[in-house]
């Protein structure tokens, strides 16, 4: 086992090696921006420079978060790894093709084909991150994420518009279709910082985790800098869109070099988790924008965003009282099965001691009520340890069963038949008009017939004690000094009836034989 000192430095040398790599970055960036002052902003040298900077960036962080799933067995944890690593090859061939045509001044118009790569990393990295976080939580918490982290992109996007936004598309002179798929990249940005955010929020505090969530907010800046730089005319290379780019790759890609290092191992979903409030921070604002803008004027494109984010709510509430349906049913599940193991005996299936007890304090109340006395019984096997002593405790434990099976049967379903301990059970009828004679020829008829153990017939007697008490002349007996009446009423009938079972033994002498 690692001591805390091997521990502190593991953290020691993470650190170390986070600010190296922040210091290369860094440096790189330094040299980009040299290298653009030299070969002026806007040059074909530049332009291929940043080109292949950022489509190599892309792809050292896809090569690294393949090249670590490696050695990753869980499934949850090797899957989202290999989802972004092929989220990041994808942008990085997209942006291999985006820099020839800007080298080679091929590309018209807001988008083409190039960007389908593009929006294939927005896609792959919400997957992957949704992926994450259901593996981690182990429930739907990855199909909730997802919405909430489309309610909180579509709320800010309904922010975005009212104040400055749809007034800028307005005057770009372009339509809000040919600006979609650009707009559509910040949005999946906001949706995967969200859901990596709840997982962070959800699941504990990593290093990884961090580098992870610092990346995306980095990469929705840029994306939103880049749509920002088509509003105005066009998108020129250099810009902070593509160091922002080159920043959230590098931060990917460290992301991916540290192991997992974090105070908290990790928790279950909770009710009371932060990661639940997420998207009501943004949904206030944006519904009371939306209703200003509509009180004011007809804005389709904003009503349709009402529209969207009104249906993720209701989808959102119904899968949250599904799982607290999910919920309720299994803790009512693990009370049944809790109940069950405090009050009913393992080896025989019959009540145990302490629940046996309790149904006496019950038939006893009930009894101060009606008047109908209770019977109690005891019921000792007769030579039992000769039977482990003989055959094995294999079969006198299923001796025990085949008593009990027997006992079960002798009881109505508003009785109750126990093991009270060892080789002796215990008996409550409340059935009126029944006498403690009356059980007890019962009970000892029942375990007349022989059973069968070992392949040889065996044939058991029981000391059995059986008393019949009224509950008012019972109560009368009671000290004065005697503060909980049931309570004395049933110590006094257990009494009477293990009483009443060691005069029987000790009279007859019954014994266990063997049928040959």
């Amino acid at each position: 086992m690692r001591d805390r000192s091997s521990r502190g430095r593991d953290a020691l040398g993470a650190s170390g090696r986070l600010g190296v790599d922040s210091v290369v970055l860094a440096a790189l960036l330094v040299t980009l921006a040299v290298l653009q002052q030299v070969l002026g902003r806007g040059s074909t040298g530049t332009l291929l420079v940043f080109g292949l900077v950022e489509a190599l960036a892309a792809l050292v962080a896809g090569v690294t978060y393949a090249w670590v799933s490696r050695n990753v067995t869980a499934g949850w944890t090797r899957r989202p790894r290999l989802l972004f690593s092929a989220a990041c090859l994808c942008w990085g061939s997209g942006q291999g093709i985006f820099a020839v045509q800007d080298v080679l001044h091929l590309r018209v118009g807001t988008t083409n084909w190039a960007d389908v790569p593009f929006l294939a990393f927005s896609a792959l990295s919400v997957g992957s991150a949704l992926v994450h976080l259901r593996g981690r939580v182990r429930s739907r918490a990855g199909i909730r994420a997802a919405i909430d982290g489309s309610l909180v992109g579509l709320s800010l996007l309904t922010v975005l518009w009212v104040l400055w936004l749809g007034s800028a598309v307005r005057g770009s002179g372009q339509s809000l279709h040919e600006l979609a798929v650009p707009l559509a990249y910040p949005v999946f940005d906001v949706v995967f910082v969200t859901v990596t955010l709840i997982s962070i929020l959800r699941a504990g505090l990593t290093l990884p985790g961090v580098l992870l969530l610092a990346g995306g907010g980095v990469f929705a800046f840029a994306d939103a800098t880049y749509f920002y730089g088509l509003l105005r005319g066009g998108f020129e290379t250099g810009g902070p869109a593509d160091v922002g780019w080159i920043v959230g790759f590098g931060l990917f890609t460290l992301a991916a070099r540290y192991r997992r290092t974090t105070r908290d191992p990790g928790r279950p979903p909770s009710a009371g988790s932060w990661g639940w409030l997420v998207p009501y921070f943004a949904l206030v604002p944006a519904t009371a924008f939306a209703t200003i803008r509509l009180w004011s004027s007809t804005d389709r494109f904003v009503l349709a965003l009402l529209l969207t984010i009104a249906v993720l709510v209701v989808v959102r509430q119904f899968l949250a009282l599904q799982d607290h349906r999910v919920l309720l049913a299994t803790a009512e599940r693990q009370r049944r099965q809790l109940d069950l193991m405090a009050h009913v005996d393992p080896l025989t299936g019959l009540e145990n001691r302490r629940r046996f007890s309790d149904r006496i304090g019950e038939a006893v109340r009930e009894s101060l009520v009606t008047g109908v006395p209770v019977v109690v019984a005891f019921v000792d096997l007769d030579g039992f340890k000769a039977v482990n002593d003989t055959f094995g405790h294999a079969a006198g434990d299923e001796l025990l069963r085949g008593v009990a099976e027997r006992l079960r049967g002798c009881v109505r379903e508003g009785d109750c038949a126990a093991r009270w301990g060892g080789d002796e059970f215990a008996v409550l009828v409340t059935e009126p008009g029944l006498e403690a004679g009356d059980v007890s020829e019962r009970l000892r008829r029942a375990l007349l017939e022989p059973f069968l153990l070992a392949g040889r017939p065996l044939t058991a007697t029981a000391s059995i004690g059986a008393v019949r008490e009224d509950p008012f002349r019972l109560a009368a007996a009671l000290p004065a000094s005697c503060t909980d009446e049931v309570g004395g009423l049933v110590e006094t009938l257990l009494a009477a009836a293990d009483a009443q079972m060691y005069r029987v033994k000790k009279a007859r002498r019954g014994s266990v034989r063997v049928e040959s």
